[in-house]
C-alpha cells in the first residue's frame, strides 16, 4: 500500500512541475505536449491512490474477520469452562456440564469430537439393539460419531 501511495504522490508532484514548466512555454504545439504529458501523470496518481485505497479496503475487511473470529474464539473459550471431559463405560467420553452449571438444563452430553472443534454437538439416544439390552447407543446428529456405553451411564444416571 505505502508503494502505492508513493507512486501517486511521485505522479502528482511531476504534474506540479509540468505546470509550472508550462508557465514557461511558448508555442502551442509544445503547451499541447506538456498536456499530454500531465494527464498522462494525473492518470497515473489516481491509478495508484485507487489501488491504496482497494489494499486498505481488502485490509480492512481482513482485520474485521479476524476480530470477529477472535470474539467467538473468546466467546467459545468462556463456554467450554462450564465442561468436562467424562470417560463412560465401554471407553468413550463426553463433555458434560460440571456439577453446579446445570441452571435449570436437562442432562446431555457433548460430543468430544464437536467440542474439540469449537462447537456443541448434543448426543441424541439412538434405538437400541435387541442383541445388546444392557446397553445404550447415543448419536451425535453433527459429526454422525456414534458412542455405546452400559445403559446406567446416561446423562440422566450421571447428572443426578
Amino acid at each position: 500500500m505505502f508503494s502505492e501511495i508513493s507512486a501517486g504522490y511521485a505522479s502528482l508532484k511531476a504534474a506540479k512541475d509540468i505546470i509550472q514548466g508550462i508557465n514557461a512555454l511558448n508555442t502551442n504545439a509544445t503547451v499541447n505536449e506538456v498536456k499530454v504529458a500531465l494527464q498522462g501523470h494525473i492518470l497515473d496518481a489516481q491509478q495508484s491512490l485507487f489501488a491504496a485505497q482497494e489494499k486498505q479496503a481488502t485490509a480492512a475487511d481482513r482485520i474485521r474477520h479476524l476480530e470477529q473470529e477472535i470474539m467467538r474464539m473468546k466467546a467459545w473459550e468462556q463456554e467450554a469452562q462450564k465442561y468436562e471431559l467424562v470417560n463412560l463405560e465401554g471407553g468413550s467420553c463426553v463433555y458434560m456440564l460440571k456439577l453446579g452449571m446445570r441452571e435449570g438444563q436437562p442432562p446431555y452430553w457433548l460430543c468430544a469430537h464437536c467440542f474439540d472443534n469449537g462447537q456443541k454437538g448434543i448426543l441424541q439416544p439412538q434405538p437400541g439393539k435387541k442383541e445388546m439390552p444392557d446397553k445404550a447407543i447415543y448419536g451425535c446428529p453433527a459429526c454422525k460419531n456414534a458412542l455405546t456405553t452400559h445403559w446406567r451411564s446416561t446423562p440422566e444416571y450421571m447428572m443426578d
